[in-house]
Formats: C-alpha cells, sequence, structure tokens
C-alpha cells in the first residue's frame, strides 16, 4: 500500500508541469562531494511516517538490548561459550574477548524490509565498521537544494534525521571519557592495505565529520604508535579511535596484533576511546538471529520482549554443521518451504554464497543446504518487501522498486537516521550490492502521521541504558530549509499500530515461518546486506 505522501508526489510528477522532474543529484557542479561517491540516485525520496518509523527504531534499539544480552540469557554470562556456539575460531574469539566482555555502546547499522504492514530486521551491522554513513545524509540534504522539493517538504511537514551529525555527536560523548568536555581528537583506522580497498568509504566519512567540527584523522593501524601511554596519529595525540578494522585483518599480522594490544590497555587505562570495542564483531555474526529465533530463549524472555522478537524478525534457524543436518524436523521444514526461504553463510558477504530458495530447484536446495551447514549459516524467512511506485521525470513511466532499508542506531537511543538501496521489480537480484548499475540510493523523509506525536518518547526498556540519555530516545530532527553546501557538510541542523495483529508465536507451527493465511507475493527477494564497510 502507498503512503499518501508518495501518492500525492508522484501526482505531481505526473502532471507533466511539475519542477520535481528537474531534480538530478547526478549534477557533478551542483553536488561534487556526491559526485566522488560513485553512487546512482534515485529520482526522488522515500517517504515513512514519522510514528511509524520511530516505533520501529525503538522497537530496534530494544531488540538490540536483547541481542547483546544473549551471553548472560544463554550462557551464564560466559562470552567464550557463545562464541564457541557460534562456531567463532578460539584465536579470532580471544582478540573479541580481550577487553573482558563489556557491553558495547548502541550503535549500528540494520537492515530491514517493509513488507506493507511493518518493518523486519534482516541482519544485525552491530559495529564500527559499518558503512553508508558517506551517503545516507549528504544524499537527503541535496535533495533540499532544489527549490520544488524544499517546498514539497515544507507543504507537507516532512523533516529527516542526519546520520552522520548523530555519529559526530556520539563521538564527542564517548571521547568526553578521555577529553574531560573537550572535542575529541578522532582517528579513523582501517587494516594494514584496508584503504586501498575501502578507502572510498572512509575518505568521505572523514570530510563529514571534519565539517561537524570535529578534528579527524584517517589511516591504518600501522600509522599509530603509543609513546608514554598516549596513542598517536603520527605526532599527533588520538583521544578516540573508529576502529574500522576487523578481527580478521590483524590475525595473521603480527605489527598489527602488537598495535592492537596497546589499544587495548589505552583503552583500559582511560588514555583513549575504542570506538567501538572488537566485542562488537560478534554481534553481528549472522548466528546471533538464530539465537533470537530460537524457541530456547523465550522462556526467558518477558512476554513484551517475545511479542517484540515476534514482530520484527523474521523466523532465523541455525545450519552449522552435521547435527543441524541430523535435525529431521529442521530438514523437513527446510524442504517442504524451499519457496519461501533462503540460506546465508554466517562468514560471506555481499550477497557472496547466498541462495534463495524460490530461484532453486530441489536438487540445487538439497546441495546449498548442506554446503550452507557445512561452513556455517543461517536459513531464514523470506521477507517480501512492499514496492515503492517511482515516476521516471525522463518518460513519465511509473515504475516499481523494491527498496531495502539502512537505519542507524546510536547510544541515543532512537531513529539515527538512514537511507534506501533500491532496485527495480523483476531485476533485483541478491548477489548484486553496492554501486552498481542495477542499485539506486535513496534518502528518507519522515512524514506527520499521527495528529499528536511527541518528540520523544520514554520507553520503560530503554531509558536505563548506559548511553541514553535521559530519555533514552533521543531524536535529532533537521529543519526543512537547512543550507546544502556542495560538498555536503552541513553543521546546522515501535511498539504497535494500533492495528497490528500479533498471532501467539507468530507462527502456525513451531518455528514455522508460514503467515496464517498461506499468501505470499510474486516477486520481492531478501536481498542481503552488503558486508560491514559498502552499503
Amino acid at each position: 500500500m502507498t503512503n499518501r505522501i508518495t501518492e500525492l508526489y508522484n501526482k505531481e510528477l505526473l502532471s507533466g508541469v511539475s519542477p520535481l522532474a528537474e531534480i538530478d543529484l547526478h549534477d557533478e557542479r551542483r553536488f561534487p562531494y556526491l559526485a566522488t561517491l560513485a553512487r546512482r540516485y534515485l529520482t526522488r525520496p522515500i517517504f515513512i511516517g514519522e510514528s511509524e518509523l520511530r516505533r520501529f527504531a525503538d522497537d530496534t534499539v530494544r531488540t538490540v538490548d536483547i541481542l547483546t544480552s544473549l551471553p548472560d540469557r544463554l550462557f551464564d554470562g560466559d562470552l567464550g561459550r557463545f562464541c564457541d556456539a557460534l562456531g567463532i575460531s578460539p584465536e579470532r574469539a580471544g582478540i573479541m574477548r580481550r577487553l573482558g566482555g563489556v557491553r558495547p555502546p548502541r550503535f549500528g547499522r540494520i537492515d530491514a524490509y517493509h513488507d506493507g504492514e511493518t518493518f523486519k530486521i534482516l541482519e544485525f551491522n552491530a559495529t564500527s565498521e559499518t558503512g553508508g554513513l558517506e551517503w545516507v545524509g549528504p544524499a537527503t540534504k541535496a535533495m533540499l537544494d532544489h527549490d520544488a522539493l524544499r517546498s514539497f517538504a515544507e507543504q507537507h511537514g516532512l523533516r529527516h534525521t542526519d546520520a552522520p551529525q548523530m555519529v559526530a555527536e556520539a563521538l564527542r560523548q564517548a571521547g568526553s571519557a578521555v577529553t574531560g568536555g573537550r572535542d575529541p581528537v578522532v582517528a579513523v583506522i582501517e587494516g594494514e592495505g584496508g584503504l586501498a580497498r575501502y578507502g572510498e568509504a572512509w575518505r568521505p566519512l572523514q570530510k563529514l565529520l571534519r565539517g561537524f567540527g570535529l578534528e579527524c584523522h584517517l589511516g591504518e593501524i600501522t600509522d599509530l604508535r603509543v609513546r608514554n601511554g598516549r596513542v598517536l596519529f603520527g605526532d599527533t595525540p588520538v583521544d578516540l579511535v573508529y576502529r574500522v578494522f576487523e578481527v580478521d585483518q590483524i590475525i595473521g599480522h603480527p605489527e598489527g596484533l602488537r598495535l592492537t594490544e596497546q589499544l587495548f590497555t589505552a583503552h583500559e587505562e582511560g588514555r583513549v576511546v575504542i570506538w567501538t570495542p572488537l566485542e562488537t564483531e560478534i554481534y553481528r555474526h549472522k548466528g546471533c538471529m538464530t539465537f533470537l529465533s530460537d524457541p530456547r530463549l523465550r522462556a526467558r524472555l518477558s512476554e513484551d520482549e517475545r511479542l517484540l522478537i515476534d514482530r520484527v524478525l523474521p523466523w532465523t534457524r541455525s545450519l552449522n554443521g552435521e547435527s543441524a543436518l541430523r535435525d529431521k524436523d529442521l530438514v523437513e521444514y527446510c524442504v517442504e518451504h524451499r519457496e519461501r526461504l533462503i540460506l546465508k553463510p554466517n562468514a560471506l558477504y555481499s550477497g557472496q554464497g547466498i541462495t534463495p530458495g524460490w530461484e532453486a530447484d530441489e536438487d540445487e536446495w538439497s546441495r546449498a543446504l548442506r554446503y550452507v551447514a557445512e561452513i556455517g549459516g543461517v536459513v531464514q524467512e523470506r521477507v517480501v518487501p512492499r514496492t515503492e511506485p517511482v515516476v521516471d521525470p525522463a518518460t513519465g513511466r511509473t515504475e516499481e522498486w523494491e527498496a531495502c532499508w539502512g537505519l542507524y542506531y546510536t547510544p541515543a537511543g532512537g531513529y539515527g537516521g538512514g537511507g534506501c538501496r533500491l532496485q527495480r521489480v523483476g531485476q533485483v537480484d541478491v548477489r548484486a550490492l553496492g554501486p552498481g548499475s542495477k542499485t539506486r540510493v535513496a534518502g528518507i523523509f519522515l512524514y506527520p502521521d499521527t495528529v499528536d506525536h511527541p518528540d520523544t518518547v520514554d520507553h520503560p526498556d530503554t531509558v536505563d541504558h548506559p548511553e541514553a540519555g535521559e530519555s533514552g530516545t533521543g531524536r535529532s530532527g533537521v529543519a526543512v530549509g537547512a543550507a546544502v553546501p556542495g560538498d555536503g557538510s552541513v553543521r546546522d541542523g515501535g511498539g504497535f499500530r494500533e492495528n497490528d495483529v500479533i498471532r501467539e508465536g507468530g507462527a502456525i507451527r513451531e518455528g514455522g515461518p508460514v503467515r496464517e493465511d498461506g499468501a505470499i507475493r510474486e516477486g520481492g527477494l531478501a536481498w542481503e546486506g552488503d558486508g560491514a564497510r559498502r552499503w
């Protein structure tokens, strides 16, 4: 079902005389910053009701809190056993746990589909190397550089939340533990050789953070040194290391391991802040979603938490080793419901190794089940996204697109900004990710969808998190009229819907992902997240 703002926007375009048709974010002279990102932009933003998205954002934060509590709830607080259960090697787990299993700060991005009724989380990117920040804010604000869009936004009360700005404020808050209140000196740090591959994501982020007033450096872990307990980037003392390197980039690299250990020590001594600790790598493991869906966890959740999990997560089960293939009920279910399931390896990203059951025959599916079980992975319910009608200004034709929502959360709680990646219906490919001819990106605008929506909502399950603000649901609305310079650097500025129906257990049979009416629309793929850095 198309929302009213999208209908109004498309109606204006279809009139044939609207200046909205002139919007083009590919104009290199007008938007030189966006031109450096090698992205292809949709001709319009994506619209969503503000209260609906903020309710889902609050649900997301609560779900993340349950996610990071899994070691306590299921493994008596033993992070080592949790890593073993996820299939993380002892060497990797040892590095991840080096800081003693601290509870990671709330920061990351979830990838989600809207199925026409509600959002469903496809995966958690609960770590600081999460990508996409370089474009989600600037692409949204650039739209407002067009008079027609700005007028449309003012007319309909549209707002947006600037994710990079939210992150800059989160870094200030985190860095205050070292700085005593002054702005921290930040170093965005890749693994050795990482900038050659991922620098296109981190150089723009460095520029944005500088635009928000932070002194920000960019380098690799071998660019750091420790002298007299202080972490230095060259000769510059660093207060906060914005970690964008992964565990795998330092395993087998003696110098990287040595410097990482020095960073751990400086962090423990309060001389530097690691944003975020390597423990967060654990919680972006796809296997974590199987624990959230596991019936064993349900007995340790409150009724409210069980309803939360049922409404925001698709059914997910672990396929990890021969033991999974010996689970007769699980294997039979996977075979019987092949066309409603997707297989995802734990350790692969960018669509690698994914098998959508609706694209495989029985023999291919059987081989894929065995392959994923051998290397470790998950089987997940297919989520069918609603379509987004987009008018092509060049032809006047309306085309149907499918959107994968990337929504950020920060220690402030609530909605931390985001954007959408889209592909045309009929051309969606779970393996075609990131920049490319099939994918477009678009910013998100929120429209008023209730008569009286409070700007801040206290929630009993978010207010007492140590990183939350006083309300636990911080907001950052950006005024429609904010100026947008060419480099994209701007300094200025859920719960249930009333008609939601929750089925007990959320399934027909135990653990089954079949909707009560058995229906599933044609088209629509749960295309996989793009790994951490690229989105």
